[in-house]
């Protein structure tokens, strides 16, 4: 299931009310007054290889890739078996593991691309848990390759648009917000900070802030699901109803997606019977 499908079932589902009682942050305000999110010490150790309880029916495709990609115990040389294995493992929701071969093989094959791979995989691991010390240190090994990226002096946003939001998850989220606004500073138009920043908006209450943010990311990138369908919650919050409506209309042009269309079509209620 893809990221942007859980989020969007689970705002329209769990409705407003629910998701907004997460604590707050001032997102955009000249002060710089903060609450934490809430964070703790990271845990000591290293991941693993979670393949235990594979389906039996993926176990084929995963020796086989697994295979090509590793001989006499050595990782190979071979980007299109390890992008094969990651998403063979993807598929089943063992994003952990994903990470895992990604970190292998960026650990054996020392360059950029690499390191994106296997911070972007960590990163993407993170997002789907739900265990606190696990999520903690798949954030602290995102955080390890992509310091590797920056250490080698390659200006990277996407990659510290995601050590940003790390840090909001974390005991130190004003810094993450930082960090975001000024990868927006750099690059205005940067799809990934102002998705990010508009949805700490609605995680804050700062509709109007977050009307901003949405419409400017799809006025540079009118085809981001996720930000079509924020705008339209945003527009809700403001009381812009008839644009709330118009908006989550488009989204259900956008994308034939079951899940997709149930998100939007519970909000559409939502806002009829308003």
């Amino acid at each position: 299931m893809k990221r942007l499908q859980i989020i969007i079932i689970v705002l329209a589902v769990l409705s407003i009310a629910g998701l907004y009682s997460l604590p707050r942050v001032v997102i955009d305000n000249d002060e710089g007054e903060t609450q934490d999110f809430g964070g703790s010490t990271l845990p000591e150790g290293g991941t693993a290889d979670h393949s235990a309880e594979i389906p039996e029916e993926v176990l084929p495709r995963l020796e086989h890739w697994k295979n090509e990609l590793i001989l006499s115990g050595k990782i190979q040389n071979n980007e299109s078996a390890l992008d094969s294995l990651m998403l063979v493992f993807q598929g089943i929701n063992k994003y952990d593991s994903a990470a895992h071969y990604a970190a292998a093989f960026a650990d054996s094959y020392q360059e950029v691309k690499h390191w994106r791979k296997a911070g972007d995989a960590f990163y993407e691991a993170f997002t789907f848990s739900v265990d606190e010390a696990k999520s903690l240190l798949l954030a602290q090994k995102a955080r390890t390759y992509y310091d590797k990226i920056f250490d080698s002096g390659v200006n990277d946003l996407d990659a510290k648009t995601n050590v940003a939001m790390l840090m909001v998850d974390s005991s130190t989220p004003m810094q993450g917000i930082m960090m975001l606004r000024e990868i927006l500073e750099e690059d205005p138009t940067h799809e990934k900070a102002r998705l990010n920043m508009g949805w700490l908006s609605i995680r804050s209450q700062q509709f109007e802030r977050g009307v901003e943010h949405f419409e400017s990311l799809i006025e540079n990138h009118p085809d981001n699901l996720e930000g079509n369908y924020y705008l339209g919650v945003c527009y809700f919050e403001t009381g812009q109803l008839e644009k709330a409506k118009a908006q989550l209309e488009k989204v259900k042009t956008m994308d034939t997606d079951p899940m997709v269309q149930t998100a939007a079509d519970e909000f559409l209620e939502r806002i009829n019977n308003n």
